[in-house]
């Protein structure tokens, strides 16, 4: 019920200040909270852990995502008109998106830097001349493409740099740097 109430916030648009969903920083925040349970005091030794460690890792990860993500839809249907949950559902792919993103480069305690700081450039920028601009993934109808391929391109981008982990790094410079190398073999 709380997600059909409107904040207001500035905005870069003429009138100077525009009213946002609260569902829409809801659906942040829900995407957000998995990827922010991944932090762990030994995150160090975590880096270097056995495949069976990011096996569960990743169990834990997909039942978190999945679980918050049905009772946040769930929810939200009670209230909110059901083209409004395919908007909600589009947004949520991007924002966890950028949170494992955010998460692999900054640490798993920081990854809601990245979504806090798109929301607020999505929020005071996304809007002009009376529409959404084409990158405002949070707020664009519901059968806007570019707004989902966005949102898949950074969910897909997400889940590689949570893939990369630091010896899959290793491999891949190694690898790169393989075949940037001329063969010194004397053999072509």
């Amino acid at each position: 019920m709380l997600g059909t109430f409107e904040a207001p916030l500035p905005a870069a648009v003429e009138e100077g200040q525009a009213r946002i969903p609260i569902w829409r920083l809801l659906t942040m925040a829900v995407a957000v909270l998995p990827v922010l349970a991944l932090h762990s005091p030994l995150a160090e030794l975590e880096a270097v852990a056995t495949r069976r460690f990011r096996h569960g890792q990743r169990i834990y990860l997909a039942a978190t995502v999945l679980g918050s993500a049905l009772v946040f839809l769930g929810g939200a249907a009670i209230a909110l008109h059901p083209l409004v949950l395919l908007i909600i559902a589009r947004s949520w792919l991007a924002w966890f998106g950028l949170a494992l993103i955010a998460g692999v480069l900054l640490g798993w305690r920081l990854a809601w830097t990245l979504p806090v700081l798109v929301a607020v450039i999505l929020f005071y920028w996304g809007f002009a001349a009376g529409e959404y601009r084409w990158w405002e993934f949070s707020a664009r109808p519901p059968d806007d493409v570019a707004s989902l391929l966005l949102s898949l391109a950074l969910l897909c981008a997400g889940l590689i740099a949570y893939r990369a982990t630091p010896w899959r790094r290793r491999t891949w410079r190694r690898w790169r740097g393989r075949s940037l190398r001329p063969d010194r073999s004397g053999m072509s």
